[in-house]
């Protein structure tokens, strides 16, 4: 199963709370402020809406939803905050599943307008919201990666060096830390589907 984080490429933007996307939507005088986070934990993501809860104090509605991958399964927490049930993360819920998107937290904030929109269009308000924000992003696939340790003489090192800095640019290799000691000392992460053809060439 192929699962999906999400990135903002744009150098211009300027996030507010540490957010790499923000949106906002009018809806009948209530404002919908939506923010999304990359997140690799849930303490981040219970940072992060504490952050933004504590910055609208005023807000009528919180509503938050984040995903994380852990033992490649996504485990997704939510809370409408208060709106009528389903109306606040379902639709985004579905939308998180649907693309395979993890590692995100997403938290809309409700200023409340003074006119009551009804479940469907207040569902719908919350997704395009969230919707206005993930459509500044591009989504990014996570891989699997592997540990692996090994040292080579320097003669070798030099040989296999072009090797192991073209898979960090295509991203099949991580490498985690380099010690030049009487030999060479390498950690790297190697892509689960390419670890067996990485050991190989090495």
């Amino acid at each position: 199963m192929k699962y999906y984080s999400i990135l903002n490429h744009d150098k211009s933007y300027i996030p507010k709370f540490g957010e790499i996307a923000n949106g906002v939507i009018i809806e009948k005088k209530s404002k919908f402020y939506s923010y999304i986070f990359k997140v690799n934990s849930e303490e981040e993501a219970i940072n992060y809406i504490n952050i933004i809860k504590d910055n609208n104090k005023e807000a009528r509605h919180v509503v938050y939803i984040y995903s994380l991958l852990q033992n490649n399964v996504c485990n997704i927490r939510f809370s409408d905050d208060g709106e009528p049930k389903g109306t606040g993360t379902k639709a985004i819920y579905e939308l998180l599943t649907k693309e395979a998107i993890t590692n995100i937290c997403i938290i809309i904030v409700r200023y409340f307008g003074g006119i009551l929109l009804g479940a469907g269009p207040l569902s719908r308000t919350y997704l395009n919201t969230a919707r206005k924000a993930l459509d500044i992003c591009t989504k990014k696939e996570i891989y699997h990666y592997i540990d692996y340790d090994f040292s080579v003489t320097y003669s070798k090192y030099t040989q296999i060096k072009p090797i192991i800095d073209k898979y960090i640019i295509d991203e099949t290799i991580i490498l985690k830390d380099i010690q030049f000691n009487e030999n060479v000392d390498i950690s790297i992460k190697i892509r689960d589907l390419m670890y067996q053809t990485v050991v190989n060439q090495i």
